[in-house]
């Protein structure tokens, strides 16, 4: 019974490592938690990388999601060719602090730099609207959608599209085929590419692209 159990273990480790990686960015909400990881972790589609932005260990049990797959840190994945292995970013509890910073080209949060980044890279990004949508069913039961549509928060979601945000269902984001990748990634109002992120692109700035100071002149440094 135990060397069929080995079996078992050894061959669902080489499907594991046989399947497409996603990189699962959690932040600091947990609405339909214990569902969303479920699914996540009974999906046959992909293989989860985590990732902890921030706070989000507040909100998410490190020892839960370690059983989903490795745990890896913003450093270790703003290395160079990092995201070169992960076909898909998927965002299950995009908060409304992270909606809004991404959807202003603001870079200050962990959550925000790495989608930053995963635009810049030309990564599919997935997005679960439950927790920053102030009409979402959630958080009706919460009372956060007495506002309606006046409130601040419902500008942030056709920002974020426009930036190539697939704001999706569940079953979406679990399916097989990922958000298709834009052609041209276009920053976000008010972000600039740093002398860091140039670099991790090789000096290869996308297109139409604002660069600060030090950036730029590493630029055209390389030309």
């Amino acid at each position: 019974m135990m060397q069929r159990e080995v079996i078992d273990k050894l061959v669902n480790e080489v499907l594991s490592r046989m399947r497409p990686r996603a990189l699962v960015l959690l932040t600091a909400a947990d609405g339909y938690h214990e569902i969303i990881r479920a699914r996540l972790q009974h999906c046959q589609t992909f293989s989860p990388v985590i990732l902890f932005s921030d706070n989000a260990r507040q909100f998410h049990a490190e020892t839960d999601w370690c059983q989903l797959g490795p745990i890896t840190s913003l450093v270790e994945i703003s290395q160079t060719g990092a995201l070169d292995n992960i076909e898909r970013v998927l965002i299950p509890f995009l908060d409304f602090a992270t909606a809004a910073e991404v959807a202003n080209g603001l870079l200050q949060s962990d959550a925000a730099r790495f989608i930053h980044l995963a635009r810049m890279s030309g990564r599919p990004i997935m997005a679960l609207d439950y927790n920053c949508n102030p009409t979402s069913e959630l958080n009706q039961l919460k009372g956060l959608s007495r506002a309606g549509e006046n409130a601040p928060q419902a500008d942030y979601l056709p920002k974020l599209a426009a930036q190539g945000i697939e704001l999706c269902t569940l079953d979406r984001m679990l399916s097989a085929q990922p958000a298709a990748t834009a052609h041209e990634v276009v920053p976000a109002a008010q972000a600039y590419v740093t002398l860091s992120e140039l670099k991790r692109l090789n000096g290869r700035s996308p297109p139409g692209a604002k660069l600060t100071d030090l950036a730029l002149e590493y630029s055209r440094g390389k030309k």
